[in-house]
């Protein structure tokens, strides 16, 4: 990979916009109407076009923009074992015996994508964090189900910390040498910061770590090399987090509250600047956030959103670091 290494001037903090030929795949597929290899190799074509267009653009890190994913968070905790989606309420997990991991299908996924950036592009992989998964189980709906399988709530946490630190160590040995972790919109809690903190432990000196959260879990998670934050959300002190950050000397992610069009482009200038009165631009990034649909957007509107913002953000690269490629 060379000297591709984060973190990158533009980076993507969440989910990039499906394009209709896969949504419509994905309908042909629940409805029977194609396989699922039929269905990958739409995938597989999809990601590929993904990485060429980021390329385009000049930003050095990829991911597969979700695409894999109705729900990346239930279909990343359903990959787990011990694991499933409930019978009756298909938008929640259920617990079924301790949770571990083998092999986990995301694996196969980001050797694909890691096969197909080359040697001028980062393949970077997101996850939900380990807190996440944690608030997810402690829900009153799995009350039962914990305590049958864990009476001793610290061995469900440590068995969420083992866990993840073996697909982190699976993800390194497949060339993995970047992970974002995200839990933006729920507020921190004693145990999930200390799951997260667990897992970030004595991690590869050349893994980087990425986090996508609330100001709270910024404040009390160790270990990593970037905070991702979105800066007009309500959970953003800014300017406490700001100072924060510059004494950590990590690099801040500023991850636009959506894909603006191209007369906000001042606005988003004017915040930049805020940002940089805290931060040395040398560990500022500007990070694409997830994809938000306006109710009156059509997907062809939000496609052309996304990639204008790409350039955008491609335009102001270029006025903050001049002397970089």
């Amino acid at each position: 990979m060379g000297n591709v290494i984060p973190p990158f001037r533009i980076d993507i903090a969440g989910a990039l916009v499906v394009p209709q030929l896969l949504k419509d795949a994905r309908e042909q597929y629940r409805n029977g109407q194609i396989t699922l290899v039929t269905l990958r190799a739409i995938e597989d074509a999809e990601i590929r076009n993904l990485v060429e267009q980021l390329k385009g653009q000049g930003v050095k890190v990829a991911t597969d923009g979700r695409f894999r994913n109705d729900s990346r968070m239930l279909d990343f905790m359903c990959g787990l074992e011990g694991l499933r989606l409930r019978a009756i309420k298909k938008s929640s997990i259920e617990l079924i015996g301790r949770i571990d991991v083998h092999h986990h299908p995301l694996l196969d996924d980001f050797i694909f994508l890691t096969g197909i950036t080359g040697g001028d592009m980062l393949a970077k992989q997101m996850l939900p964090a380990p807190s996440r998964l944690l608030s997810e189980l402690l829900k009153e709906e799995n009350r039962a189900q914990l305590e049958a399988i864990y009476p001793d709530r610290e061995l469900l946490y440590e068995d969420i910390v083992t866990t993840y630190r073996k697909l982190i160590a699976h993800l390194y040995d497949s060339g993995c040498r970047y992970i974002q972790f995200d839990d933006p919109s729920r507020p921190a809690t004693e145990e999930g910061v200390a799951v997260n903190n667990a897992t970030l432990e004595d991690l590869p000196a050349d893994l980087y770590i990425a986090f996508h959260a609330s100001t709270e879990m910024l404040y009390a998670v160790n270990g990593i090399h970037a905070f991702m934050l979105d800066y007009d959300s309500d959970c953003c002190g800014k300017n406490r987090l700001l100072w924060f950050i510059r004494e950590k000397k990590s690099t801040f992610g500023f991850v636009l509250p959506h894909y603006p069009a191209e007369e906000e482009l001042d606005d988003l200038r004017a915040k930049i600047e805020e940002v940089t009165r805290y931060i040395p631009l040398s560990r500022f990034s500007l990070c694409l956030p997830d994809v938000k649909y306006s109710p009156l957007d059509s997907h062809e509107t939000a496609w052309n959103k996304q990639w204008n913002t790409v350039q955008m953000a491609a335009m102001v690269a270029r006025e903050l670091w001049p002397d970089e490629e």
